[in-house]
């Protein structure tokens, strides 16, 4: 079903949970993976966990909300490796702040972080899925983009996100290249001090009565990914 093998796949924000359990998802297919984002340590530390598990993957340290930056790591990819045949934004940067607490920054930075890097790596990586007629892209969002009290700038962000989503597979459908995105719901961080009742609590509001998990993420992604 989600088939990748030989696939060369770019993770953006890779070093976040859902990051990471989609680059081991799409690895463990046998997609070629790089894994990308801006703390060096971070990178150094996921490269190595998936290597000493037998995977292939490369690691890209980046800053993903700097044009320059962006379009140097996307050229870099694609030169060796011949193509980027699926790109995942894993971006996920949690400031939501209430409209009357909020300052221009948060607004700023809200954007700075979500959208923008979602933007430029598909801005450079869609000319190089062009060339081969043939490309998956999948943006990471979230059901706060349907709009959630106290966290207006974080919704603004998700919602565009929603919408420059849709408006890419409107224009690149013809062209063999899908973009589909992901609103994520109740996530089970693992590093997460919540108790069993609190978790209990919190999955109860849930249709399916429990908490998502990094790894529903990555299934869902390594689908829409796939051939």
């Amino acid at each position: 079903m989600d088939t990748v093998k030989g696939r060369v796949a770019l993770i953006t924000g890779a070093t976040n949970d859902e990051g990471e359990a989609i680059s081991l998802r799409l690895a463990k297919k046998q997609a070629k993976v790089v894994v990308a984002d801006l703390d060096s340590t971070k990178v150094d530390a996921l490269v190595k966990k998936m290597a000493n598990e037998g995977f292939q993957v490369e690691g890209l340290v980046v800053d993903t909300a700097k044009p320059g930056d962006v379009k140097e790591a996307v050229d870099g990819v694609a030169a060796k490796h011949g193509a980027i045949d699926i790109l995942v934004n894993c971006a996920d940067y949690a400031n939501g702040k209430a409209v009357s607490e909020s300052s221009a920054e948060d607004w700023d930075i809200s954007l700075k972080m979500n959208l923008n890097p979602v933007v430029l790596f598909c801005q450079y990586v869609i000319p190089k899925m062009r060339e081969k007629k043939h490309g998956r892209i999948v943006n990471l969002g979230s059901l706060d983009y349907l709009g959630v009290s106290g966290k207006a700038n974080y919704s603004a962000a998700k919602s565009a996100i929603f919408g420059l989503t849709r408006s890419l597979a409107l224009e690149l459908a013809k062209e063999g290249i899908t973009v589909n995105s992901l609103a994520k719901g109740d996530i089970k961080d693992p590093a997460s001090e919540m108790s069993e009742e609190e978790q209990a609590k919190a999955a109860k509001g849930i249709p399916v009565q429990r908490l998502g998990s990094p790894e529903d993420v990555a299934y869902a992604t390594c689908y829409f990914a796939s051939d």
